[in-house]
């Protein structure tokens, strides 16, 4: 999910610009750079991070699911601290660089396949991405109101800008990582994000002189009439100033915010079920590729978790397309949402008709090689029992004498060994590696269910190391019995659509319910909507997908979301009247 603040809910500014330059200001390029850079970071990192947990942690998909829905719940509830360290203590620019630090360490962590470590490492990705996240474009809205004071039309700009780099980059990074992924391995690809995320942190922080003059305003109950206490500093040096406040004041503020949530509250709910179904493409979505499709696109093999690119691509392409259209033809922004909720149970009946249409998944075993990957009919051998000789995976063996199981990775694994095909043709295996195997047809002819090793170029890459050879089981379909991952590419076309008629109109309209004194109060809760459609939605339904047959699965989704609608209807036409009498009042 890619979602930006819209530029005017930043701050209502009515300066005039009479000398202001109409150029941006400098410190916009470090801004529109140093998001670019992060953004490909984040999103690269999530491309890949679903199947590394299946793959390399021996994470079952159930539980992977589910931690990747609590990883994405996570970073939208630290934008809640972020906002509030930021406003009350640190400022946004020295927020924004201290948590940066631990944010680049994670990446560089998280490539090291041990799961405390992994977990632990995404817990403070999860910090990082969220922290940043409320203050890095607020920031460069009071970088924009103080040095081009009342020309919001710039503002505005900036922000179509900003909005673009994230997609761009997250476009960039989605295609880049499952190629280093596939061609080199897991932790080649991972340095990947955690060098951009050391690019972005410089380039943030070299801009420093260029950005908005920061203060703290904290209000305290007390006599209005008295003179404030003091000004002081924090320990980043940003001055904070005292506003005293009555009683009264105070207990307005809080009645002002039960009566916001209270008009748009409801409104919020509903869309978290559409955030619950859009930040699966994360997850089971890439399962269901990965088992059940011929990911082939214009000739050539596509790793199954690239094809999540699509998503910032078509945001990049239709994004200035619906623009001129709304402006063109205005829609009210409660229908827009309810026209998104719709396209996104049709992109979830796209996705069902495709699980229907794919063969059934069966059993399999799979051995891993730093030269490829053979898929081999089950084994009635349990693996985890495995200790020395041969293991029969039907008319295929594999002998050695140093079997072991790895229990973290649920992987049986050796060093040295012979794979004896049906037709009596073997493969040594000797540190982990097979040298020059068969061709693939020979590879088939014996006994191979599926050959996938790697061509003459891309063994050019491996390197000659001692490494292990892993079998472990796998869901597995026919070729000829996989769907087109067109399917898939469409379905992703509607979603961004809805996405669009979704998310952009969501956020503004939580700007234009809010008054003037709750901009970040409101739009930290339409944050936290993200937060809890992964917490509590995700999290759970998510381990449903492995028990259940795909197209039953997403249809299960897509019914979910058209019963949403029926029961968002009159919710939106409450917020309507709601709205009407507010501005009548």
């Amino acid at each position: 999910m890619i979602v930006v603040p819209t530029a005017a809910e930043l701050h209502d500014v009515t300066k005039p610009a009479a000398i202001a330059p109409t150029n941006h200001p400098i410190g916009f390029w470090f801004f529109f750079w140093g998001e670019f850079a992060e953004r490909c970071s984040y999103y690269g990192m999530r491309a890949i991070l679903a199947l590394y947990m299946t793959e390399k942690l021996g994470v079952d998909k159930s539980d992977a699911g589910t931690y990747m829905s609590l990883f994405i719940a996570a970073c939208y509830f630290f934008p809640l601290i972020g906002g509030w360290v930021a406003d009350n203590f640190l400022g946004k620019y020295w927020t924004i660089v201290l948590f940066s630090v631990p944010y680049v360490a994670a990446q560089f962590l998280v490539g090291i396949e041990d799961k405390a470590l992994v977990f632990g490492s995404l817990l403070l990705l999860a910090m990082g991405s969220g922290v940043i996240k409320p203050n890095i474009s607020t920031l460069m809205g009071l970088t924009y109101d103080q040095q081009r004071p009342g020309q919001d039309q710039l503002r505005t700009s900036a922000f179509s800008w900003f909005y673009m780099a994230i997609n761009i980059g997250a476009f960039l990074s989605q295609v880049a990582m499952p190629y280093l992924r596939t061609t080199y391995s897991y932790q080649t690809a991972f340095l990947f994000p955690a060098g951009l995320m050391s690019l972005a942190l410089m380039i943030f922080a070299a801009g420093k002189r260029f950005y908005a003059t920061e203060s703290i305003t904290r209000k305290v109950v007390g006599d209005p009439n008295s003179p404030p206490p003091a000004d002081t500093r924090t320990v980043t040096g940003i001055p904070v100033h005292t506003k005293l406040v009555t009683p009264e004041e105070k207990a307005a503020d809080t009645k002002l915010k039960l009566q916001t949530l209270g008009r748009i509250g409801a409104l919020f709910l509903t869309v978290m079920f559409f955030w619950a179904i859009f930040d699966q493409s994360a997850s089971t979505w890439i399962f269901f590729a990965n088992t059940y499709m011929d990911c082939t696109l214009f000739g050539t093999k596509t790793p199954p978790d690239s094809i999540q690119a699509f998503n910032p691509l078509f945001i990049v392409a239709l994004v200035p397309l619906s623009v001129m259209l709304f402006k063109a033809f205005p829609v009210k922004a409660t229908s827009k949402i309810a026209l998104g909720f719709l396209l996104t149970g049709v992109s979830m009946a796209i996705m069902s008709l495709a699980g229907f249409m794919a063969g059934q998944a069966t059993k399999a075993n799979k051995i891993t090689f730093p030269e490829g990957e053979l898929v081999l009919p089950h084994s009635a051998a349990t693996l985890s029992d495995v200790k020395s000789g041969e293991v029969a995976f039907g008319g295929v063996k594999i002998t050695a004498t140093d079997w072991a199981y790895n229990t973290d990775k649920k992987k049986l694994e050796f060093t040295n060994g012979i794979v004896t095909l049906t037709d009596g043709r073997v493969v040594k295996v000797s540190g982990g590696h097979t040298g020059t195997p068969p061709a693939a047809a020979e590879l088939s002819a014996g006994g191979v269910l599926e050959p996938l090793m790697k061509s003459a170029d891309e063994l050019k890459d491996v390197k000659s190391d001692a490494a292990k050879a892993a079998v472990e089981e796998i869901d597995w379909v026919k070729p000829a019995e996989r769907v087109t991952v067109w399917w898939q590419v469409f379905a992703y076309l509607i979603l961004t659509v809805a996405e669009i008629l979704v998310s952009i109109t969501g956020l503004e309209l939580a700007f234009v319910a809010a008054p003037p004194t709750m901009k970040s109060f409101v739009t930290a809760c339409w944050l936290a909507v993200v937060f809890l459609a992964n917490l509590l939605i995700n999290a759970p339904i998510t381990r449903l997908y492995p028990t259940m047959s795909p197209g039953v699965y997403f249809a299960m989704l897509g019914g979910a979301m058209l019963l949403i609608l029926t029961i968002y209807a009159p919710i939106a036409g409450r917020f309507n009247r709601l709205m009407a009498e507010a501005k009548t009042a």
